[in-house]
């Protein structure tokens, strides 16, 4: 039945693609509020694994009120009127009254703060299970800002509920592998919260910049697994302009036309989709540390080649469109031919008046296997408490929940909030789905293992000189802090199986 679904998936996007080549134009998606979801046949709207009458019980799942303007709202009292709300409302009811259960999204505020209402969120969880008054069922935990509320057995292991289906793919089964350690998972990622695809790195580009100059969309180029660092760098050349301005000096007024507006972040975000890890796994997800190898001082020495300053090539800030000089501001503006960022930017780009489209990030070379896009690791996961004591009716709960958000929700969200509301075009709807199947995440960043290490390679990179030279060095003066701590994690984890 899953298969069934995936092709079901595909078809659509083919569809799209073919009516977007017809007449040998693109065919923009309209920009409606409100649209059906996609039909389903009655074999697919089966959930596939076995249910049962919960006996009308509330089941509680705490949440935030908003997180960086991602989409994470688990319920509604009532219907909207805007489609994602209502598939979201419509799910839940279904599920309700399939399983005989009431969902209740218990909202904490401050969300919006960044780390206060993150670490608020983990220390309500922890309050609940010290006090043993089973306050919440379950639980969206930024564990980033709290690792103790895993590291310190606040939370159960996932793996150990069977009604769980982490690794199927309805849920974000890469990302769930990749946080999997010693047969351990203590927080989950899936469609039933939308974070970890709202803050997966991807690239968009200025569609009417590359018609100016003549280069061809680099759609074909990622179906073909030819979309690497190399390539992006010839674009990013070919663009980088002073446009009369004296030097590439940033200035609100100025004219000059830079290759990427990048977010002072996205060399962790280039470095992953090179497939680059600072750790190797063995059997059952354990983790050793080989800080990368080879592959990562290629992927710096290529990533710091496309991001130099001097001549254009990336202008690098972390303000949104509320400074007429930060990154997403300047790709408004048709100042800058790509931007990297979160998938959540394309929606804020919405006012855009040129056409642009999506693409993952570029891989190390050909040979690479696939693609990878990083989720941000401030993400909130799925966590249940540990004194959570019907863990069984926990398990199908979120897993029927999640699977009904893939089957019904998840399509919505590719077309409504992505195509019609953010991006232009149906290749873009296609890269979408690259995109998500291609997520993956750092466990030493969630937990801050590597976190030092990683933002000291950061800053080598974007210090838009384009020399990587002192990588050893830096590699070399963090090994023991990340060793110590990665064993601490992998200790207290091993203590709470």
């Amino acid at each position: 039945m899953l298969r069934k679904r995936s092709l079901s998936l595909i078809l659509l996007f083919s569809l799209l693609l073919t009516a977007a080549s017809c007449g040998g134009t693109e065919t923009p998606v309209n920009d409606n509020s409100q649209t059906d979801a996609p039909d389903t046949t009655e074999e697919e709207a089966a959930y596939p694994y076995p249910t049962r009458d919960l006996g009308g019980r509330t089941f509680k799942v705490l949440n935030l009120d908003e997180q960086y303007g991602c989409y994470i709202r688990l319920d509604f009292e009532e219907q909207t009127g805007e489609a994602l709300d209502d598939a979201v409302y419509n799910r839940n009811r279904r599920v309700e009254d399939r399983l005989n259960f009431r969902l209740e999204e218990v909202i904490l505020s401050g969300g919006a703060a960044w780390s206060t209402g993150q670490i608020a969120a983990c220390d309500a969880l922890i309050q609940s299970v010290m006090a043993d008054d089973d306050a919440y069922d379950a639980a969206y935990s930024p564990v980033f800002f709290k690792p103790a509320v895993v590291t310190d057995g606040y939370v159960v292991n996932l793996l150990d509920i069977p009604e769980l289906h982490l690794y199927d793919e309805y849920w974000d089964a890469v990302v769930n592998t990749e946080m999997t350690v010693d047969g351990s998972l203590y927080t989950a990622s899936g469609p039933l919260n939308f974070m970890a695809l709202d803050l997966s790195w991807a690239l968009l580009f200025n569609q009417d910049m590359m018609d100016d100059h003549k280069m061809e969309y680099p759609y074909q180029l990622v179906r073909d697994g030819k979309w690497t660092l190399d390539k992006m760098n010839e674009y990013v050349e070919a663009a980088a302009n002073l446009n009369g301005d004296e030097s590439f000096a940033i200035d609100a007024d100025g004219k000059c036309v830079y290759g990427i507006a990048g977010h002072y972040t996205s060399p962790v975000a280039f470095w992953m989709a090179a497939d680059v890890d600072l750790y190797e796994r063995g059997k059952n997800g354990s983790l050793s540390l080989t800080y990368g190898g080879e592959r990562l001082h290629t992927a710096l020495e290529k990533i710091a080649k496309m991001c130099t300053t001097a001549d254009g090539k990336i202008y690098f800030n972390n303000d949104d469109l509320s400074n007429p000089i930060g990154y997403m501001s300047l790709f408004a503006a048709d100042r800058a031919l790509f931007l990297t960022c979160e998938l959540k930017s394309a929606m804020q780009e919405r006012a855009m008046e040129s056409t642009f489209g999506l693409v993952p990030m570029p891989k190390l070379d050909e040979s690479q296997e696939r693609y990878r896009s990083l989720v941000t690791y401030t993400t909130e996961f799925l966590t249940i408490p540990k004194t959570q004591d019907k863990l069984s009716d926990a398990g199908l709960i979120l897993d029927a929940l999640t699977y009904e958000s893939w089957r019904d929700v998840l399509p919505v969200y590719y077309d409504i909030t992505v195509s019609q509301k953010g991006l232009r075009n149906a290749e873009s709807i296609e890269m979408m789905q690259i995109l998500r199947d291609s997520r993956s995440i750092d466990f030493t960043r969630v937990f801050p293992i590597a976190t030092d290490l990683g933002e000291a390679l950061r800053t080598l990179v974007s210090d838009g000189t384009g020399d990587v030279s002192g990588a050893a060095s830096v590699i070399e003066s963090n090994k023991s802090a990340v060793e110590a701590e990665l064993q601490k994690v992998l200790d207290a984890m091993k203590k709470n199986q």
